[in-house]
């Protein structure tokens, strides 16, 4: 981003299950799968090496918009702080919620204590989102837990869609390990507003208990394949983490080997010529 992978936490949680229960989410995992052809998960976690630059390339579907947000964390962050900005800008990108495309809330005091002792730290990385055959779009210098929201990509850059997509660049120039957090929300003009008020009226006034009951199954399934999903990128991360560390003892145990060696046969040497100058051979 090396642990043995986690066990499905889907079947852990099918198996607890009463038969109803059992029932309900998967009728509620076939009612995603038919009706939301996608379903949003928690941000990406990219993790740039020092003094390198790392892009990744976003497509926008023709007459739709996106936004972005980035929150770059130090190397070493503490995992409570990591989590906590991860649930929190999962909730910033997720459509319909309270805090969609909102500031953070308020901080905890321990994490509020850790982030403005970073903020005094100025970092080396910057953000860069090209588009093919364009000039440079967009060029913002991050803030250590300070996210980065670019709003309507597609007007704010002028640039139509471009058929190669977006180029999102992080470019690191400092001497250690950085991560970022990232999260892409595909946005639409065609009804949204309209079908999302209609969708709350419903709500409201017109839906059987039955009804409310099978939605907040969807809502409960949701939320399991988010936490599974950030599960499967946390374990890429650590994956990543043990082969890096795995490379470098390796090269340091041949490093250690080539050492010993040369060690031995300059000993050798020494001690042959001091005997030859003793005439003891």
């Amino acid at each position: 981003l090396r642990q043995t992978p986690a066990p499905d936490k889907r079947m852990m949680i099918m198996r607890r299950c009463p038969p109803p229960a059992f029932a309900a989410v998967l009728l509620a995992l076939v009612a995603i799968t038919i009706n939301r052809p996608a379903v949003n998960g928690y941000p990406i976690i990219a993790e740039i090496d020092e003094d390198d630059e790392t892009c990744f390339t976003y497509n926008i579907p023709h007459g739709d918009d996106a936004h972005m947000v980035f929150t770059a964390l130090p190397n070493h962050v503490e995992e409570d702080v990591e989590d906590w900005f991860v649930s929190h800008m999962n909730e910033m990108t997720r459509k319909g919620g309270d805090q969609f495309m909102k500031d953070l809330p308020e901080m905890p005091d321990d994490i509020k204590k850790i982030v403005l002792e970073a903020k005094e730290v100025r970092t080396a990385v910057s953000l860069r989102l090209d588009a093919p055959r364009r000039p440079m779009l967009i060029r913002k210098q991050f803030k250590w837990y300070d996210p980065v929201v670019i709003k309507d990509v597609v007007k704010t850059s002028r640039a139509e869609n471009p058929l190669g997509g977006y180029s999102i660049c992080f470019d690191n120039d400092s001497d250690d390990e950085i991560s970022v957090l990232m999260d892409v929300v595909l946005v639409s003009d065609k009804g949204e507003g309209a079908a999302g008020k209609k969708k709350k009226g419903l709500q409201k006034e017109h839906l059987t208990p039955l009804e409310r009951n099978f939605q907040e199954s969807i809502g409960a399934a949701h939320k399991i394949l988010n936490e599974m999903h950030y599960m499967e990128r946390r374990e890429a991360r650590m994956r990543h983490t043990a082969e890096s560390t795995n490379k470098r003892i390796r090269m340091f145990s041949y490093l250690s080997v080539a050492i010993l060696l040369g060690v031995t046969y300059l000993q050798v040497t020494y001690l042959r010529s001091y005997f030859k100058k003793k005439k003891l051979l």
